[in-house]
């Protein structure tokens, strides 16, 4: 049996690895992107279709550079909180992460740049200096089974409009409904959680706002429990659209390599 601790460290880094493949920017959803002529969603008139206006809202981060802050609430069990920034056009993100679980507290920084990992822990790890970043070469190591999402889709809300059962306008640019989760392409510890889910998981409601220059700059998931797995809250906003973010690799003197028996956790 893994020791408290060894649990806490696989629990620090799925959830690094989960929330910050859940937190960034780009869709794919295949709806029509807003108009070139800058109109957004927000300005739609109130007799549109809010389907529409919540999908071309999430189409509109396509290529935006964002600040992102994500709360993940699962009551007594544990909580994450993590803010960061994301570049989808050079598949590059960055956060840092607090879990607070089993009454410990865990921080965590992560830099991604395409398929470079970057992972910083506050926890002691044998042969690791604290100091240094340990690198995962995720063209060796899979990130989706590190629970990470596509680079370039790091919010993990591709798909997200595609996944919308139902929908309604609850105000003026508010809207709330349920998501269909077996209809999105998630990464592998989501993939996990929607197969203990069952049926639950086609009818996962969500809470979206989209802001007056179109883009959605707050989105609520709220997952049912699963197994032994406790409801989830998981609260993202996004701001500072399209300003200047700059994710670079730690120097390579700044790096070394994360052990096998940590990437062992996540074969």
């Amino acid at each position: 049996m893994k020791s408290s601790r060894s649990v806490l460290l696989t629990l620090a880094l799925s959830g690094t690895l989960a929330v910050t493949g859940a937190c960034g920017t780009k869709t794919d959803s295949g709806a029509a992107a807003p108009a070139a002529n800058g109109s957004t969603s927000a300005a739609a008139s109130p007799a549109a279709d809010p389907r529409a206006e919540l999908a071309a809202a999430f189409n509109k981060f396509n290529g935006v550079t964002v600040a992102y802050s994500t709360a993940t609430d699962t009551g007594a069990a544990a909580s994450v909180k993590l803010t960061g920034s994301s570049d989808p056009v050079k598949k590059a993100n960055s956060g840092s992460l607090t879990i607070s679980a089993q009454g410990q507290q865990i921080t965590a920084d992560v830099i991604i740049v395409g398929t470079d990992l970057y992972l910083k822990l506050n926890l002691p790890v044998p042969g690791v200096d604290p100091k240094k970043w340990m690198y995962v070469d995720g063209s060796k190591t899979s990130l989706s089974k590190l629970g990470l999402g596509n680079p370039d889709d790091p919010a993990n809300v591709k798909g997200f409009a595609d996944a919308i059962v139902t929908i309604e306008r609850t105000g003026a640019g508010t809207f709330k409904g349920t998501i269909d989760m077996t209809k999105r392409n998630l990464p592998a510890s989501s993939a996990a959680l929607i197969q203990q889910l069952g049926n639950a998981a086609q009818s996962v409601p969500f809470e979206a706002t989209v802001g007056a220059d179109g883009y959605v700059t707050s989105l609520i998931v709220k997952t049912p429990a699963a197994g032994q797995i406790p409801a989830t809250t998981a609260t993202t906003t996004f701001s500072d659209f399209g300003k200047p973010v700059t994710i670079n690799k730690p120097a390579a003197a700044e790096v070394q390599p994360a052990p096998p028996a940590l990437l062992a956790q996540f074969a």
